[in-house]
């Protein structure tokens, strides 16, 4: 039976990662190696889920608990859960979440049986009182699944996927330290471009929780927070897509998509000062020819991008003030 290295970074889920642990140590495969990373978390997370750890004693001798040096963000924690995997497969989920007691058995059976370097499946959207089904079919063709990721059709993150580790071993690829906002679909991006055979499980078993306040896209608040955050963004997207082109695959669909990831990815610098708007204007130039074809902007931000386009800040401010 394979070894399955499951990753979990631990930050500031205080009231989450109690029912995420039990929902993974409770699993009906057996072996499991949980690797969960303390990122300095602030508050009492790291103790509540060693509690739990303890009503688990068969599992305990299997779970790593790597504590980072300092909070270093759930990229740098992903990594380092990488570099302390041993599993034939690797897996993910964020701590605030939870999944159904046979996501690893059915994942491991459909990646062992096709073969693949990647299988991803369905997931559930999970409020307080309801849950969504999400269908992820965007079938195996790996362009095909990053058009999907690109366009926001697919969900771009870790957390629904199983990867065969020699195959992430081989790729080379890691998080980029320190760029914690599209993290995940960056890396995906970058693994389903080189991954020789992708498979799709039509069925959910993950649990995306939508009621954490403390998230970090809910977190992106003040000012300097989404100015920061902004920045990580274009970081993961910038080497996304220029591993896409180092591979020879923005051409046609894929270069329009990119195009229009790069150009929503910016539009998070505009702010009501002259500064964001020149930062607008430097970076990704390429993707403003994408403006007037996004089915994802209203009018009104079309003409507002149009205005920047032509680096004609005045039109720009005139119509921020008659539209508001």
């Amino acid at each position: 039976m394979s070894l399955i290295s499951f990753i979990v970074p631990v930050y500031r889920v205080a009231d989450y990662v109690e029912v995420c642990a039990i929902s993974l140590l409770s699993q009906t495969y057996p072996d499991i190696e949980y690797i969960f990373v303390d990122d300095c978390s602030p508050d009492n997370s790291v103790e509540i889920l060693m509690q739990v750890i303890d009503r688990f004693p068969q599992r305990k001798r299997h779970v790593k608990v790597i504590r980072m040096p300092r909070n270093s963000g759930s990229a740098t924690a992903r990594n380092a859960g990488l570099d302390s995997a041993m599993g034939k497969y690797v897996m993910f989920a964020d701590s605030d979440d939870w999944v159904e007691a046979t996501y690893v058995e059915d994942m491991v059976a459909k990646i062992d049986a096709n073969q693949s370097d990647i299988v991803y499946c369905d997931y559930f959207e999970t409020y307080k009182d309801k849950k969504r089904y999400i269908c992820q079919n965007h079938g195996t063709d790996a362009s095909n699944c990053i058009s999907a990721m690109l366009t926001g059709c697919m969900h771009g993150s870790t957390w629904n996927k199983i990867y065969r580790r020699s195959f992430l071993i081989d790729s080379h690829q890691r998080f980029v330290d320190g760029a914690d906002l599209f993290e995940d679909v960056g890396w995906n991006i970058r693994l389903f471009a080189l991954a020789s055979r992708i498979s799709y499980l039509n069925k959910a078993y993950y649990h995306y929780v939508q009621y954490n306040e403390g998230s970090i896209i809910k977190s992106m608040q003040s000012p300097d927070m989404s100015r920061q955050r902004a920045l990580q963004r274009i970081r993961n997207v910038d080497v996304a897509c220029k591993f896409l082109d180092e591979q020879g695959m923005l051409t046609d669909k894929l270069l329009s998509a990119a195009n229009e990831w790069k150009l929503l990815a910016k539009n998070d610098f505009l702010e009501e000062n002259k500064m964001s708007m020149i930062r607008w204007i430097v970076i990704f130039p390429e993707s403003d020819a994408v403006i007037w074809k996004s089915d994802r902007l209203s009018l009104n931000l079309k003409l507002l991008l149009t205005w920047l386009h032509c680096r004609c800040l005045w039109m720009y401010k005139f119509q921020k003030w008659i539209t508001k």
